[in-house]
């Protein structure tokens, strides 16, 4: 069983980066500009999101708590995630020449609205699914770059709603 984390800069350092949108969450000098008129407000990345230009994806999936059976990865390429309805869990593990991932070092980190992970190529990750119940989330990558689905080694794991501090 593996517990969800939240998303943070050094704690998913080691599977890409985060970006965070909002002007509360997002530090002086990280590439991100915010704008506002009369009713609104506007957060987007200084430079692209993505090495690579990026076909823009929908899931919708199941919430908390969930098995993770396979996991995928795009060798090839960097993916985004980010939000559409509330919060969402990401289950990774780190990109490498092994064949297949394995349960020991996958890590769950709740994304919440306003922030995207930015997965290094060949980062291995299953669906993401909502914090608190079924939700849809939005996806950007390269597609049609040779993504493959393979068995968790020592599946399935078990990822739970309680959070770690």
């Amino acid at each position: 069983m593996i517990r969800i984390e939240p998303i943070g800069d050094d704690a998913f350092a080691p599977f890409g980066r985060v970006v965070r949108l909002r002007e509360s969450d997002s530090p002086q000098g990280a590439g991100v500009v915010h704008t506002e008129g009369p009713g609104w407000s506007d957060a987007y990345t200084h430079d692209p999101l993505l090495g690579t230009n990026a076909s823009l994806g929908m899931t919708r999936s199941g919430g908390t708590p969930f098995e993770v059976f396979q996991m995928e990865r795009h060798p090839n390429t960097q993916e985004a995630l980010f939000c559409a309805e509330g919060p969402i869990v990401l289950v990774v593990a780190a990109a490498g020449p092994q064949a297949r991932p394995d349960r020991r070092g996958l890590r769950a980190f709740s994304i919440p609205p306003g922030t995207v992970a930015v997965m290094k190529p060949g980062t291995w990750h299953d669906a993401c699914r909502g914090l608190h119940g079924p939700t849809t989330y939005y996806w950007m990558a390269t597609v049609r770059t040779g993504t493959e689905w393979q068995e968790v080694i020592g599946g399935p794991v078990s990822v739970v709603a309680e959070t770690l501090a």
